[in-house]
């Protein structure tokens, strides 16, 4: 999606959030921390434990005030802002720059400038986002080996590999058995682009801007698994692949730091037969505007 389009869906959600605008000066104050979404646990079946659900935390009265929308241009120019801080950073924020900034339609050199500047940034995630730029799949392989590289314990590159390159499975599935966690860091986006906007944003201004990225291919979560899905479920726990899947499960489960991905560790569990499931981690809490009395 271009900047001209993706302005324009910025200035529809802006419309219906009931806030007004702060011009920064020169000499900006302390950033305003970013109010992360908090990602909901999808529906659960019977069989299956019921997330908790978040508790209130308590919201800034001026952060609840009914005021003005930002307008298109106010909107324009404080992602032109982060645009340009973020290109100016190091790492993974170069990445977001460049997808931030994505072409109508099919540009090589751009998909180029994006592959190098994740190659540069020995960051995984930004590894994982710049995956969306690549035309073919040597060039996701290539990104896909240097998150292995990076972070050989996460589960999550080891899965990517399995259904990326069904030549290397045996690999795979021993990455995947060795490996202690699934990391996929859910929030990390809101924050580094949260970080890189005018800090006099209010939380609800800042969450204007925010969610439109979060709708972008290149931001998406982790989709599910189809070689874990079709592998799992037929072999016992003395086969090392379904040694492998017992494990991949439990660190869904206990080793995740996404409800998306406790809810596949839950099916994936279900499959295997597991009907001890633990419940999910409990959710960050929502902040909540307290009630306004009324004349």
């Amino acid at each position: 999606m271009s900047t001209r389009r993706l302005l324009q869906s910025l200035a529809l959600v802006g419309a219906g959030v009931a806030v007004v605008w702060l011009a920064w000066p020169q000499d900006e104050p302390a950033a305003v921390p970013v109010v992360a979404k908090v990602l909901a646990v999808p529906a659960l079946a019977p069989a299956q434990v019921a997330a908790p659900v978040a508790k209130p935390a308590a919201a800034r009265a001026e952060d609840c005030l009914p005021l003005p929308a930002l307008s298109p241009h106010d909107q324009a120019m404080a992602l032109q802002r982060a645009v340009a801080m973020l290109a100016s950073g190091s790492g993974g924020d170069a990445v977001l720059a460049l997808l931030v900034q994505r072409p109508d339609g099919d540009d090589a050199a751009w998909a180029e400038q994006v592959r190098l500047a994740a190659l540069r940034s020995q960051d995984a995630q930004a590894l994982r986002w710049a995956a969306s730029a690549c035309p073919t799949s040597a060039c996701r392989r290539e990104l896909l080996q240097e998150r292995l590289r990076l972070e050989p314990d996460n589960a999550l590159h080891w899965i990517a590999w399995l259904d990326e390159n069904p030549a290397a499975a045996d690999e795979a599935w021993q990455g995947l058995a060795a490996s202690r966690r699934w990391h996929e860091q859910p929030l990390l986006l809101g924050e580094r682009i949260g970080r890189a906007l005018p800090p006099a944003l209010l939380p609800a201004q800042r969450e204007a801007l925010l969610q439109p990225l979060r709708d972008q291919p290149w931001a998406a979560p982790p989709a599910p698994s189809t070689s874990l899905a079709n592998a799992c479920g037929h072999y016992g726990r003395a086969h090392p692949i379904g040694a492998a899947c017992a494990h991949a499960a439990e660190l869904l489960l206990t080793g995740s730091d996404s409800p998306t991905a406790w809810q596949r560790g839950a099916e994936l569990a279900q499959q295997l037969g597991r009907s001890d499931i633990p419940p999910p981690p409990a959710p960050p809490p929502v902040a909540a505007c307290p009630k306004q009395s009324i004349g």
